[in-house]
């Protein structure tokens, strides 16, 4: 597949109407990805975001801004995002001009989607209600840079984020807890609240103090007996003093994995492409061997997923695999494997020895049959009737019969001969 060149990740703003970020919906993790990174090219291209123009958005692009590793899972992923980003809609709040009620805006995100399967890219265009709300620069939008959401994986944590920061300057913010529910869109999901803070909030609050700029946490405000507001507590993180020359100089660079004794890398089967650093980070917890059956592991899972018709993300699934230790299982089924092909090597090779021993018997018999004939025809006339009569003696009625009719060719005969003939060539005792 042919990529583009991804943007820069400098200068990476998102604008988003506050009316927006407090509008109801509900939107994926990519989804929410796209929308943020749409924002953010459209501003960087110079192109600006239009009911009109479509933003155009590569698989690079989206694997440069949030650290993704497989280029052919992100692509499928953002076109299946795409398709569900068409589907939604989001709600906004107002009051009527002309009557002063309330009212109930209710609108798509996108007017239209694309794919340029060769080049790898999806194209959006915004919806015409949509792109005020997340393009003017004004004072009551918010600002925030996408790298500080980049890493978060819970939708949750990325509108958590937003909800926070557009109260940024003042570091509490109380919300009442069915109003964020609904907001959220996930109040018929969540009814009980020890779920939506466990589900939501506390996920959400965990991604937002592991990733981005903020530390945050929250209390509980009762009505009666009954929680019924949030109070998030919030501030920014300091910024971290750049190091000195001398602490960059003895820095240590981070270590390559080595290559295993037959001159293979434990990451030689791996679908997807692996950074250095995150392959020195899986060296620390596996060893070698342990990350090859990893990943071998996690592609024989991923082809069942694809055969099944699900996206998979190799990158992704290495980083489950390795971390629960999917190499146990495959070491016992590689065990087994090969238990069974020494069993059933021992038994083909058994039966081979078998097929030899009864070829060679059958040779033996036969050299001994013409050796027996042999021997016969060098005897006088009176010894060959000798046996004859001996043959006769021992015989059965059948055997008799033919000997009578056929005489010394009687295959019988020929039996007798032949143990008379290896009697004769026995060692003497």
């Amino acid at each position: 597949m042919t990529l583009y060149k991804p943007m820069s990740t400098q200068n990476e703003l998102v604008v988003k109407s506050n009316r927006l970020i407090e509008a109801s919906y509900r939107l994926g993790l990519v989804e929410q990805r796209l929308v943020l990174l749409s924002i953010v090219l459209a501003r960087e291209t110079g192109q600006g975001l239009n009911a009109v123009d479509f933003v155009s958005i590569t698989a690079v692009d989206y694997a440069e801004h949030f650290n993704e590793d497989d280029l052919n899972n992100v692509y499928r992923d953002l076109k299946a995002a795409a398709k569900t980003l068409y589907d939604r809609d989001f709600t906004l709040y107002d009051t009527d001009k002309k009557t002063g009620k309330p009212e109930v805006i209710t609108s798509r995100w996108l007017s239209a989607r694309s794919y340029v399967d060769g080049a790898g890219t999806i194209k959006l265009q915004f919806a015409p209600l949509i792109v005020p709300y997340i393009t003017r620069l004004e004072a009551e939008f918010t600002k925030y840079d996408l790298k500080k959401i980049a890493h978060m994986s819970s939708a949750y944590a990325i509108r958590l984020y937003e909800l926070l920061i557009q109260w940024g300057s003042i570091g509490t913010r109380e919300v009442e807890v069915e109003w964020l529910k609904k907001t959220l869109m996930v109040d018929k999901e969540y009814v009980r609240l020890d779920n939506f803070k466990k589900k939501v909030i506390d996920i959400g609050l965990s991604q937002i103090n592991e990733f981005s700029d903020l530390t945050a946490s929250y209390t509980q405000r009762k009505t009666g007996r009954i929680v019924t507001h949030f109070i998030f507590i919030f501030s920014k993180k300091p910024i971290p003093e750049p190091a000195t020359k001398q602490e960059t100089a003895v820095a240590k660079p981070v270590k390559q994995p080595l290559a295993e004794p037959d001159g293979k890398s434990p990451f030689h089967l791996a679908k997807a492409t692996i950074s250095p650093k995150t392959k020195a980070d899986y060296l620390k917890v596996r060893t070698g061997e342990e990350i090859e059956l990893c990943i071998e592991r996690a592609n024989e899972y991923g082809g069942e997923q694809e055969k099944a018709g699900k996206p998979v993300r190799y990158g992704a699934l290495y980083r489950k695999a390795i971390a629960e230790g999917w190499h146990e299982e495959k070491a016992q089924q590689k065990a087994q494997q090969a238990e069974d092909t020494a069993r059933k090597e021992a038994s083909r090779k058994a039966a081979k020895d078998a097929q030899k021993a009864d070829a060679e018997k059958a040779e033996r018999s036969k050299i001994e049959t013409e050796l027996s004939a042999a021997w016969f025809s060098t005897l006088t006339g009176d010894e060959k009737e000798a046996m004859g009569r001996a043959f006769l003696a021992e015989s059965n009625p059948v055997d008799a019969g033919l000997f009578k009719r056929k005489g010394y060719d009687c295959i019988g005969f020929r039996f007798f001969l032949k143990r008379k003939w290896l009697e004769s060539n026995q060692p003497k005792q």
